[in-house]
């Protein structure tokens, strides 16, 4: 008995060359059946009256230009192309297909492709989902947060800050809901006065969403239940949720993208035209196997952030995460096995962005031919990286990254653990110096390395060069002179461990100290000035007498120097206390806090910070007055805003 193919029609008959070729061939025969003579030609002009209606052929002859006048190799090419429909330089375009991109700029060439994809399916708005946009603040540096700049919230059932979709950089798939904003009744009245408060019915519920704008390309990524979005950040709410990770899948592959451009401009992803984007009826076992690839990738790039200390699903740094590091135990073999996991989650990404790819051509009926037409076109994309942070960055800079990570963990860890949150650089009022809890902190992460040697290969790494890093002789010299930057660096300039020194200058200041803002209120800055600083004045002056009774005459007056300079820092704090002014608004004797939503006689009076009021305001008055280690742009108003 022959053996029986099973045949998929549907697949077939989506080639259209194989589609033409059967209802013209049975046209005829039909036709013949009835005594009715017709030539080849007219059943084939019949065929395209009936299912393309009128058509329109463009022609694309620039590539053909040789000389000018009669020579021109367009002229011999446009004669030529007249009377070939399959020309190369010949688009044929059925004119009911323009009405996809009423409106748009022009895109015949696309449409020449994929114009029957428009036609057989539904759009994605309304018939899987709404496409919406969202709040629109009008002035987010006052009603949008980073999270971490907010202690947790002690009210759960109704917090005041809630996460916010805002848009961000290019990442397929996942990324993180790392903003809050700001979200109570009085918040809600002034942005519905000065902003757009739009679509709030679609708030808090499960979706998708996307940057509005990106020269990368369309990316999508999961919006997670509990969210607003907002209008830099557009929405894709689906009616069925179940349909969540199949419109990920199919919304973030090469097919989809190349649907949108038919009638948006260059790097403009707006909500109407995401709207119009085709989504194809498929199986379940075909939504499934999409579904299943998407939520792949999603997951192993929600995984990854669990490294990452912005992230809001931080657990600890890649290099103390056994998932990741492997079976090492000691630094060296640690970097070398973080470094190949990300290397081998990079390879699994692509692979697995392939397949999604292929799943969803198979979904839209799109043949091989078609295919590698609609790639070529759409030319090289981002590749998929499970940390596109650092995408495209050498390993040398991944490997620093990871290290100065390390270390700007094990000092958060520190400051979190000490009793007030303050914690000097020095020795001071009978508590260890930061170097000796940093010391005990790397010791317990990695337990079974000697705690010498694991200094040493710390400070190997951080003695070498690699673009974008500062080098450092020593555990102490990074912590006195590279931490605080770095530190604000990785948390966008919002940082939450404040590094305040006696000198911005000096290599060595006579007095630092780490603070943690959310501790730092008006009562530990006065414990800061009548315990720490007063402590490291008596050691300097009791170090300099002793050194004058030594006989030692340079070291004398070095520690007077020192003196000065911590005696200085002091008066510093004490106009900081009391919201000292002279001068010029915001200029550099001008420690109030400004915050500019508020009239001046509701601003705090004295050193009152409003948490809610965040870092950027928060930290501006030591920034500007020399307070801080690294001066940086702190209170600078920044281009998006």
């Amino acid at each position: 008995m022959p053996t029986l193919k099973r045949y998929d029609i549907k697949k077939l008959l989506a080639n259209p060359d194989l589609r033409r070729r059967l209802i013209v061939e049975s046209t005829r025969v039909t036709q013949a059946r009835e005594d009715i003579e017709v030539t080849s030609g007219q059943v084939e002009n019949s065929y395209y009256v009936v299912t393309e209606a009128e058509q329109a052929a463009f022609f694309g002859l620039v590539v053909f230009r040789t000389e000018a006048g009669d020579a021109d190799g367009r002229h011999a090419e446009f004669v030529r192309a007249l009377g070939d429909r399959g020309s190369v330089a010949r688009t044929n375009v059925a004119l009911r297909d323009f009405a996809n991109i009423d409106g748009a700029p022009l895109a015949y060439d696309r449409l020449g492709l994929v114009g029957a994809l428009f036609r057989e399916f539904p759009k994605l708005d309304p018939a899987h989902a709404a496409a919406v946009q969202g709040l629109a603040t009008a002035d987010d540096p006052r009603f949008v947060r980073s999270w971490w700049e907010l202690p947790p919230e002690q009210d759960v059932i109704r917090p005041r800050w809630v996460p916010f979709a805002k848009g961000g950089s290019y990442s397929r798939f996942y990324a993180d809901i790392y903003l809050k904003v700001m979200w109570t009744e009085a918040a809600i009245a002034r942005m519905k006065e000065v902003g757009r408060v739009q679509n709030t019915d679609w708030y808090f519920r499960p979706g998708l969403t996307w940057p509005l704008r990106t020269q990368r390309g369309f990316n999508v990524r999961a919006l997670p239940a509990g969210c607003i979005f907002g209008h830099k950040g557009p929405a894709v709410i689906p009616i069925k949720s179940a349909q969540q990770t199949f419109l990920n899948g199919v919304l973030n592959s090469a097919l989809a993208e190349y649907l949108l451009k038919s009638f948006v401009s260059f790097g403009s992803w707006e909500v109407g035209a995401v709207k119009k984007i085709p989504v194809p009826l498929s199986s379940a076992t075909a939504e499934q196997a999409i579904a299943a690839l998407a939520n792949r990738s999603q997951d192993a790039k929600a995984a990854w952030d669990t490294g990452s200390a912005i992230c809001t699903r931080f657990e600890r740094p890649w290099l103390l995460q056994p998932a990741v590091r492997g079976g090492a135990t000691t630094l060296a073999p640690a970097l070398d096995a973080v470094l190949s996991r990300e290397a081998a989650l990079d390879a699994e990404l692509t692979t697995t962005y392939q397949q999604l790819n292929d799943a969803v051509y198979r979904a839209y009926g799109v043949n091989d031919a078609l295919r590698k037409r609609i790639e070529a076109a759409i030319g090289e994309r981002p590749p998929e990286v499970v940390w596109p942070q650092m995408e495209g960055k050498t390993i040398e800079q991944k490997r620093m990254e990871h290290v100065c990570r390390l270390l700007s963990y094990t000092v958060k860890c520190a400051v979190e653990e000490d009793d007030d949150g303050l914690v000097s650089l020095q020795s001071v009022a009978q508590e260890e110096p930061l170097i000796e809890r940093v010391r005990a902190k790397l010791a317990s992460f990695l337990p079974e390395q000697d705690p010498h040697t694991l200094e040493i290969e710390l400070v190997n790494e951080l003695k070498k060069r690699v673009k974008g890093y500062a080098r450092a002789e020593s555990l102490q010299e990074w912590l006195m002179d590279r931490f605080f930057d770095f530190h604000c660096d990785l948390y966008q300039q919002r940082p939450i461990l404040w590094n305040l020194a006696s000198s911005q200058d000096s290599a060595d200041p006579a007095f630092s100290v780490i603070v943690h803002y959310h501790r730092f209120d008006h009562d530990l800055l006065a414990k800061l000035r009548s315990v720490h600083v007063r402590d490291r004045m008596m050691t300097l002056r009791r170090e300099a007498a002793q050194a004058g009774k030594d006989g030692r005459e340079d070291d004398r007056l070095q520690l007077l120097a020192a003196l000065e300079e911590v005696e200085a820092f002091d008066r510093k704090l004490a106009r900081l206390h009391e919201g000292h002014h002279a001068g010029a608004e915001g200029g550099d004797d001008d420690y109030r806090i400004l915050t500019p939503w508020k009239k001046p006689e509701d601003r705090p009076k004295g050193w009152q910070p409003d948490i809610d009021d965040g870092v950027k305001v928060n930290i501006a008055p030591l920034a500007r007055t020399g307070l801080l280690r690294i001066k940086n742009k702190f209170g600078q108003k920044e281009a998006d805003e």
